[in-house]
């Protein structure tokens, strides 16, 4: 058990939502806030690639309130924090935190799964510098999870009529599109993230399904206007309500 002065209590919602994240190493950005925003409800039965300390999954429960899921990460100080947030959510009898890797089909459930959603590592291994914080550079590059990876644990892990939902760096798009066509997933829609409105994309949220589907654009996501975040992100956040 971690030791109080070692992690932070944060909320997100307004309070409905409780995160208990590390003081110093891995803590998590608002990737899955913008995610769990973009994917639509119901959620059915859902599982939760690298769920860190639990926000995604317990943003997508907050949402959905007949949702159920399982987290699964490879980091045992993240998993710990996550089961502890489970708790103090009072999500124990609708979600699971496991700690193992996703890879292992013993721990995804192949074909048990509405909805795949993660915010995965994304940067290869050999591009920019590789954190000296061992839980910052599993949780950000490609150590131990690429997109291949996660690629075919969500193929297997769908139900026929599943989905993906992920958020991932605009510049490896077009990767991203091709690999998940590779293993029979199909663009259903996506969106680009512009930090500001005369921005570039930094990131695209996407959702596929198995199966071939007509991909559908939808309007830009802009993160940040001269005020500070622009009111569609607050409301993701819950700080409109």
């Amino acid at each position: 058990m971690l030791d109080e002065s070692q992690i932070t209590r944060d909320t997100l919602l307004r309070g409905r939502v409780k995160l208990l994240q590390p003081r110093a190493g891995y803590r998590s950005s608002l990737d899955p806030v913008l995610l769990a925003g973009f994917v639509a409800p119901p959620f059915g039965r859902f599982l939760d690639i690298g769920c860190g300390t639990g926000v995604l999954s317990f943003l997508l429960l907050a949402r959905d309130e007949v949702a159920t899921g399982v987290g699964v990460e490879i980091q045992p100080r993240l998993a710990e924090l996550a089961e502890i947030g489970r708790v103090e959510n009072g999500f124990e009898s609708r979600w699971t935190a496991i700690v193992g890797d996703v890879r292992k089909p013993a721990v995804s459930e192949g074909g048990a799964f509405d909805l795949v959603a993660t915010n995965p590592p994304f940067r290869p291994l050999g591009s920019g510098v590789l954190p000296p914080d061992t839980e910052k550079a599993v949780a950000h590059h490609e150590v131990t999870l690429t997109l291949a990876d996660w690629l075919v644990v969500a193929a297997r892990a769908l139900r026929p009529a599943g989905r993906v939902a992920t958020i991932y760096p605009f510049d490896r798009w077009q990767e991203l599109r091709a690999g998940l066509a590779e293993r029979g997933l199909w663009v259903a829609r996506f969106r680009l993230v512009l930090p500001r409105a005369a921005g570039t994309p930094g990131r695209v949220l996407v959702e596929a399904r198995l199966g071939q589907a007509e991909a559908r654009e939808e309007p830009p996501l802009v993160v940040h206007d001269d005020s500070g975040y622009t009111p569609e992100v607050r409301a993701m956040l819950g700080e409109d309500a």
